[in-house]
């Protein structure tokens, strides 16, 4: 029988008993999975830590769980954290890339505007959109193995994303007219942690590139071929994890 991971959020977690009270999840597991009172299932919180369980009571509101052993940490954590700045997109393709950069094993993604990007929300619109991105990254968390859900970062400016700062990390950004260096170039000192940016369709203004540069960001090409935006972001985190990460 396959075995059965599900999130539950850490301050569900009381003492040796979880629940989960989020109904898709409850008609999923109740009415798709068929579990019933006794199955065992793995329970992960989102920040590294998984919980055997087994299901002790469920309802229509509520699934509760007796946890039966002592939470473990994964190992399917990479040791390289990578943090993707990536230019906000269209809604399927923005969110085939969370799905898939999470199964990667990406640490952060930071969504931005800049001068070529199309879709711009505001407010409600992106509140609904943050809660959706949240659920797509945990679900591919899920199935993946990872007990660990990457953290989505409000979107912003591109101006503000230059000034963030991450433990200073390698900081790189995509960029199709830069001639000379790629990838490896720009990794030639070891970092266990990269900042990395993809930009949008249209790619970056040279007064953006110019920015990034200012901010300390090399421009990388990854290869002669135009990619789209969201096809360079799976290959850059594929390249980081196969040069840096696990993937080696």
């Amino acid at each position: 029988m396959k075995h059965r991971r599900f999130r539950v959020h850490k301050e569900s977690i009381q003492g040796r008993e979880a629940v989960i009270e989020d109904r898709r999840e409850i008609r999923h597991i109740s009415r798709v999975l068929r579990l019933g009172i006794g199955d065992r299932v793995t329970l992960f919180d989102g920040e590294g830590k998984e919980y055997p369980a087994c299901i002790k009571h469920l309802s229509s509101d509520q699934v509760s769980f007796t946890l039966i052993e002592e939470p473990t940490l994964t190992t399917k954590e990479s040791s390289l954290r990578i943090i993707l700045g990536v230019a906000l997109l269209k809604s399927s393709r923005f969110e085939w890339l969370l799905q898939k950069t999470t199964e990667l094993g990406v640490s952060e993604i930071v969504p931005f505007y800049s001068r070529h990007v199309v879709p711009r929300w505001e407010g409600r619109k992106t509140r609904t959109r943050e809660l959706r991105w949240e659920k797509i990254v945990s679900e591919a968390a899920r199935q993946c193995g990872r007990a660990k859900i990457p953290k989505i970062h409000e979107p912003r400016p591109f101006e503000e994303i230059l000034a963030l700062d991450f433990d200073e990390a390698t900081k790189i950004f995509l960029w199709e007219r830069e001639e000379r260096k790629n990838l490896k170039d720009a990794l030639a000192a070891f970092s266990s942690v990269v900042f990395v940016l993809v930009g949008p369709e249209g790619g970056f203004s040279e007064d953006e590139a110019s920015q990034a540069q200012g901010a300390g960001f090399h421009p990388v090409r990854l290869g002669p071929r135009i990619l789209r935006a969201e096809t360079a972001g799976i290959v850059v985190v594929s390249l980081l994890q196969f040069l840096l990460g696990d993937l080696r």
